[in-house]
C-alpha cells in the first residue's frame, strides 16, 4: 500500500474517527455489514492513514452498537407513554405480539362486523325486525358453533409441527378439518333450513320476529359449511405467522357484505324483478360474502402452503382422531355457549320485545369488544405452542401474560370511549328511544370492564391453543349453566329484575370465568399434553 500511494491523487483529509461518523454512514455500515470504511486519505505517511482507517472502522461499529442499544432502550424506557414501559413488557416481545396479534385482532373484530352490519341496517326496519336479526343471528351461531372447534385444534397441531421443524406436514391437520366440516356442516345446514320455521317460536312468540327471523335464519344457514372452512383456515394462518391472509379476506369478505346487503335491503334488483328484501336481503348477503371468503382461502392455500403439505398430503387415521379429540371440546363448549345465549333470549324475552331487542344490540357490541381479545389470545396460543414445539416451556408459560396485559391496556382504551358515550353508538342501530334508555347503563358497564374479559379470554384461548381444551370447556360449561343462567331466569322469573340486573349477572360470571382460567394456567400442566 505505501508503494502505490505515491501514484495516487492526493484525498481529503481523514476526520477523527470518535464521534464524527454521521448517522446515515452509520446506518449504512449497519445495513451493510461487509463493507469498509475506505480511507481515502494518502499521504506520504500512508501506514498511519491505514492504522487510523483501521481505528475509525473498530470506533464505527462500536457506535453502531451503541446505537442499537439505545435506540432499544429508549424505545422501551425513553418513552413514558411506549406499550412496553407501560405495560412492563419488554418491547421485542411486544413487537412480536403486535406482530402476530393485531392483524387477528382485526379479523376477530370485524367478524362481527358481519351481525353488527346487519342490525344498523334493519334497524332503519323497526325493533321487530332488531328482535328478528338478533335472534336468527345467534340461532345461526348455534349451528355453526359444533364446527368452530377445529380452529383451535388446527391451530394447536400445526403449531406444534412448525415448532418441531416438521414443515412437509405442518398442513395436514387443515386437510383433515376440511373434510370433517364438511362431513358434518352440510347436513346440519340442510336440517337447520327445513325446520327454522319450527325452531324459531320455541324461543319467542311475537308473530312479527317469527315472521322476520324464520327467512333471515334460513338465508344464513346457507353458508354453515363455509363458515367451518374458514375457521379451519383461520387457525392454519395463524399457526404458520401469516394471519394477514386472514385480516386480507375479511376485508374483502365484509365490503362484499356491506355492499350486496345494502342493496338487496333496500333497493333490490328491478332488472331480476327482486324487491327490497329486507331481513332475508342481508342474510343474503352476508352467507355470500362468507363464501366468498372461503374461495379466497382455498386459493391462498393453494398458492402459499402446498409446500406445506395443502392438498398434497392425505390425512392419516390418527391426524383425525387426534383433531376430533381437540375440536370436540370446543365444539361442545361453543354449542352450549349458543345455546345460553339462545336461553338468554328466552329469559329476556318474558321482559318484552324492547328488551330482546336492546339485548341483541349489546351482546354484538359486547362481542366487537370482546372478539379482539380472542385474537389476541390466539396470538398467545400460537406463540406458546411454537414454544412447546421448540421445548421451551418457560417462554410458553410467559406468552399469555405478556399478551394480556398489552390486550388490557388497549381494550381499555376502547372500553372507557364505548362508556363515555354509550346513546350516540346505541343510536346507530335502535330507533325507539325506550330501547336506548335500557341499554345505556348495560353498555356502560361493559365498556367499563372490558378489561377483566381481555385477560379471560387471552387465557382460555392461549389454553386451547396449546392442546388444553378439556378444561376450558368444564369451566365454560359449569361457569354459564350452573352460575350465570340459573341466576339470570330467577332474577327476572322470581324476582322481576330488570335488564341490567341480568347484565350485571353476565359481567360478574365472566369476571369468576377469568379467575379460574388464569389459575389454571399458573398451575402448568397444559405442558404436559402431547400433540401427535
Amino acid at each position: 500500500l505505501t508503494a502505490r500511494t505515491p501514484t495516487l491523487a492526493p484525498a481529503r483529509r481523514l476526520h477523527a474517527p470518535c464521534a464524527r461518523v454521521s448517522s446515515r454512514r452509520v446506518r449504512h455500515e449497519a445495513n451493510c455489514p461487509g463493507r469498509r470504511v475506505r480511507a481515502r486519505h494518502v499521504a506520504p505517511r500512508a501506514s498511519i492513514a491505514v492504522s487510523i482507517a483501521a481505528r475509525a472502522r473498530t470506533r464505527a461499529r462500536a457506535s453502531i452498537v451503541d446505537d442499537s442499544e439505545a435506540s432499544d432502550a429508549r424505545a422501551s424506557d425513553g418513552d413514558p407513554w411506549s406499550v412496553a414501559r407501560v405495560v412492563g413488557v419488554p418491547s421485542e416481545r411486544v413487537t412480536a405480539v403486535l406482530d402476530q396479534a393485531l392483524p387477528v385482532m382485526g379479523g376477530m373484530a370485524s367478524q362481527n362486523v358481519l351481525n353488527l352490519a346487519d342490525a344498523a341496517m334493519v334497524g332503519r326496519l323497526g325493533t321487530a325486525s332488531v328482535a328478528a336479526v338478533g335472534l336468527g343471528s345467534t340461532m345461526n351461531f348455534q349451528c355453526q358453533a359444533a364446527l368452530q372447534g377445529v380452529a383451535s385444534g388446527v391451530q394447536a397441531m400445526a403449531a406444534r409441527r412448525m415448532g418441531e421443524g416438521r414443515y412437509d406436514e405442518v398442513a395436514r391437520p387443515l386437510n383433515a378439518a376440511l373434510i370433517l366440516v364438511c362431513l358434518m356442516g352440510v347436513p346440519l345446514a340442510i336440517l337447520a333450513f327445513v325446520y327454522a320455521d319450527a325452531l324459531v317460536p320455541l324461543y319467542t312468540t311475537d308473530a312479527s320476529v317469527v315472521a322476520n327471523a324464520v327467512p333471515y335464519l334460513r338465508a344464513r344457514v346457507l353458508a354453515v359449511p363455509a363458515v367451518g372452512m374458514n375457521f379451519a383456515f383461520r387457525g392454519f394462518w395463524n399457526a404458520i405467522q401469516q394471519p394477514q391472509v386472514y385480516m386480507n379476506t375479511l376485508i374483502v369478505m365484509h365490503t362484499v357484505n356491506f355492499t350486496l346487503s345494502l342493496i338487496l335491503t333496500f333497493v333490490g334488483v328491478p332488472q331480476l324483478g327482486v324487491p327490497p328484501l329486507g331481513a332475508l336481503g342481508a342474510g343474503l348477503g352476508t352467507s355470500f360474502s362468507i363464501w366468498c371468503g372461503t374461495a379466497m382461502y382455498m386459493y391462498q392455500g393453494m398458492k402459499r402452503a402446498t409446500k406445506l403439505g395443502f392438498l398434497q398430503k392425505r390425512p392419516t387415521m390418527a391426524d383425525l382422531r387426534v383433531l376430533a379429540t381437540q375440536a370436540l371440546p370446543t365444539s361442545v363448549t361453543n354449542l352450549l355457549y349458543a345455546s345460553g345465549m339462545m336461553t338468554l333470549y328466552s329469559i329476556v324475552g318474558r321482559l318484552g320485545t324492547t328488551e330482546v331487542a336492546a339485548v341483541n344490540v349489546l351482546i354484538n357490541l359486547m362481542l366487537f369488544l370482546i372478539l379482539p381479545c380472542m385474537g389476541m389470545g390466539l396470538a398467545a396460543g400460537a406463540l406458546s405452542g411454537r414454544a412447546l414445539g421448540r421445548g421451551d416451556v418457560e417462554d410458553a408459560k410467559q406468552w399469555p401474560w405478556d399478551v394480556a396485559k398489552i390486550t388490557a391496556l388497549l381494550m381499555s382504551v376502547v372500553g372507557f370511549g364505548l362508556a363515555m358515550c354509550p346513546r350516540v353508538v346505541l343510536g346507530v342501530f335502535l330507533t325507539d328511544p325506550h330501547a336506548v334508555d335500557i341499554a345505556v347503563t348495560p353498555l356502560r358497564m361493559t365498556g367499563l370492564t372490558v378489561c377483566g374479559d381481555a385477560v379471560s379470554l387471552t387465557m382460555q384461548n392461549a389454553l386451547l391453543g396449546v392442546g388444553d381444551a378439556k378444561r376450558v370447556a368444564l369451566v365454560s360449561i359449569l361457569s354459564q349453566w350452573a352460575l350465570f343462567l340459573p341466576s339470570a331466569y330467577l332474577a327476572v322469573a322470581v324476582f322481576d329484575q330488570n335488564l341490567t340486573v341480568v347484565w350485571t349477572l353476565y359481567v360478574a360470571y365472566r369476571f369468576i370465568q377469568g379467575l379460574v382460567y388464569a389459575n389454571i394456567w399458573r398451575g402448568g400442566a397444559w405442558a404436559k399434553i402431547k400433540l401427535a
